[in-house]
């Protein structure tokens, strides 16, 4: 009996707690509900036609075929996309949001193609030839005119705005991208990747993956110009010290050179010269050769 007595106790102060924090803990908000209630239907002549639409990780496979695997690669949860239809003589315009697994993987989606002019939308954007991308918090946007004139550029800007707006919450840069040297380091080179398909399209290493990349790994890769030559410096967070030292000894043969600090390695690939690895090693993780 007493036993019993103890067990409804605590089972009374549990609930309490459990209530309490439901109490004080706000529910979290859905930014596909904001977005959805905060992108106007209509925007600089655009008229949005129909509702939108969502996809998941599987049925995305329908919508993009052939580039899915991009985001899948940055853990996408779910892609919001809606049509806008243009006045008359003007392009349909094409808005794509996808929500990847953190801040930092909606950063390095926005990595993969850094090419265009710097735009002022979201936390970061980049416009060309019709096509705006950005990223703001966890997600990744992509506003795409079918065809680009002088209206379909600043519509694609104005919804490209409202959608990085309605999305709200700003996300962080991914800590890692401190490992990479400042001195050196191309313009708009760096990007934040987990899979080996996605350093692939940066340096091909095919698909045995040396570095033992995966979703809880983190990766920073930039271009470097050393003297009068260039190569790419990656840098690999592993979950432990174990995995690293693992990956050190695949991506032996590998590297150019390659240089491990407890779970962190940094590797040097395509070197040409050969020659300048050795110096743009000793600069990685901060240490001196």
């Amino acid at each position: 009996m007493v036993k019993a007595a103890v067990a409804r106790a605590i089972g009374i102060v549990l609930v309490g707690l459990l209530m309490s924090c439901a109490a004080e803990t706000p529910p979290v908000a859905d930014q596909a509900e904001s977005i959805r209630s905060g992108v106007p239907a209509e925007l600089a002549g655009w008229q949005g036609a129909g509702d939108w639409e969502a996809y998941d990780r599987e049925t995305i496979f329908g919508y993009i075929d052939g580039h899915a695997e991009v985001y899948l690669a940055y853990g996408m949860k779910r892609c919001l996309s809606r049509r806008y239809a243009g006045p008359e003589g003007e392009p349909d315009i094409v808005v794509d949001l996808f929500e990847l697994a953190s801040s930092a993987d909606a950063f390095g989606a926005f990595t993969h193609d850094r090419d265009g002019e710097v735009a002022a939308v979201g936390q970061a954007a980049l416009f060309r030839s019709g096509w705006l991308s950005f990223w703001q918090g966890p997600w990744f946007g992509s506003v795409y005119a079918e065809g680009e004139t002088e209206a379909s550029r600043a519509a694609v800007m104005a919804i490209g705005t409202a959608a990085a707006t309605a999305i709200g919450v700003e996300g962080e840069l991914p800590q890692l991208l401190a490992a990479l040297p400042a001195e050196g380091l191309e313009p708009r080179s760096e990007r934040f990747l987990r899979s080996q398909e996605i350093l692939n399209t940066v340096h091909y290493l095919g698909f045995d993956n040396p570095f033992g990349l995966g979703s809880e790994v983190e990766a920073v890769v930039g271009r470097y110009r050393v003297a009068e030559g260039a190569a790419w410096l990656l840098v690999v967070r592993y979950p432990d010290e174990a995995a690293a030292t693992l990956a050190e000894a695949r991506a032996a043969g590998t590297a150019d050179a390659l240089r491990r600090e407890g779970a962190v390695l940094a590797a040097v690939l395509g070197a040409e010269p050969p020659e300048i690895a050795a110096e743009l090693i000793a600069r990685s993780l901060g240490g001196a050769p």
